[in-house]
């Protein structure tokens, strides 16, 4: 395949949703700064940082376009501006890329060469502090029992995660380049999630009209698991949001009532199990934040409910 050069690349809008990241944005902007890919620009969207994070993006790449939202509005409204934003630049694709990542090179480059006009193409992801383990969930997604299948996240990377995979059902965002006709066709990523379980939405609706996504493994970043949310590979801010949207997502998409009950039954019981376990190891904050999201799911508390410090 010949290079690509600016002439023959499409225009790429590199979309970052920032908050509060002054631990790791300097890192972010480096390697970003640092990759080969010749025709980019960044969109930086600020979700009410207030500690200078957002100005050092500004210092490094004054050319972006820089989005203020004055408060937190979550990675699906950051997100959604920030595709206007590429909208109106003309550009083909929208690479989401979460700022708590360190990206390689060519990284953007392999992206682009595995998609195209009807395909989305997520990378590699792997654990910054350990680059022998998956980050991030790429696979298939049991819309019986609500849970992610066939991933490998938390697992070594090997032989069968250097094989790239076609015809998945969801894949972060935390690193994903999409054809902006995807938007137009699928619309927008749904805000009622605020963040977590947004990206399985929107991909289900893109694949429902069509379109198809690839696990591109020559393309390889390395992330900070939750690092805008306290860091690790689960805070009470992710178990909250995470355990708050993922009945509705199913209740979204599942036809079924018979099935949608099923969920029911299996999602409060594993629920229930998982309360066990943390009240064993005495995790309350952790228990705290899995029983209000449970709560505010079944008051029908959508949106931004509550902040990294609220848990």
């Amino acid at each position: 395949m010949l290079p690509l050069t600016s002439e023959r690349a499409p225009l790429v809008g590199v979309i970052t949703v920032n908050y509060n990241s002054a631990a790791f944005i300097r890192e972010f902007c480096a390697t970003l700064a640092a990759i080969d890919y010749p025709n980019w620009r960044l969109i930086a969207v600020d979700a009410g940082s207030s500690d200078g994070s957002f100005e050092a993006i500004a210092e490094r790449f004054p050319n972006a376009t820089l989005i203020r939202c004055g408060e937190n509005v979550g990675f699906a409204a950051g997100a959604n501006r920030g595709v206007q934003a590429a909208l109106a630049l003309g550009c083909a694709f929208a690479l989401f890329a979460n700022n708590d990542v360190a990206l390689t090179p060519d990284f953007l480059t392999s992206l682009v060469k595995a998609a195209d006009d009807r395909t989305l193409a997520v990378p590699k992801i792997l654990y910054y502090y350990d680059h022998s383990i998956i980050s991030t969930h790429a696979g298939g997604f049991d819309w019986t029992l609500g849970r992610f299948r066939d991933t490998f996240a938390g697992q070594r990377d090997g032989s069968a995660t250097s094989r790239r995979r076609d015809g998945l059902e969801t894949a972060s965002f935390c690193c994903a380049l999409v054809p902006l006709a995807a938007f137009r066709d699928a619309g927008p990523l749904d805000e009622r999630f605020f963040m977590y379980y947004e990206e399985t939405d929107f991909i289900r609706r893109a694949l429902e009209r069509g379109y198809r996504l690839r696990y591109e493994p020559s393309s390889v970043v390395y992330h900070r698991e939750s690092g805008a949310s306290g860091g690790g590979w689960m805070t009470p801010f992710k178990q909250y949001y995470a355990t708050r949207n993922r009945p509705y997502l199913v209740r979204k998409h599942q036809r079924s009532r018979l099935r949608y009950a099923w969920f029911t039954v299996f999602f409060l019981g594993a629920r229930t199990a998982a309360a066990a376990r943390m009240a064993l190891r005495r995790d309350w904050r952790m228990l705290r934040a899995m029983a209000l999201g449970v709560l505010d799911y079944y008051r029908g508390r959508m949106g931004r409910t509550r902040q990294v410090q609220d848990l």
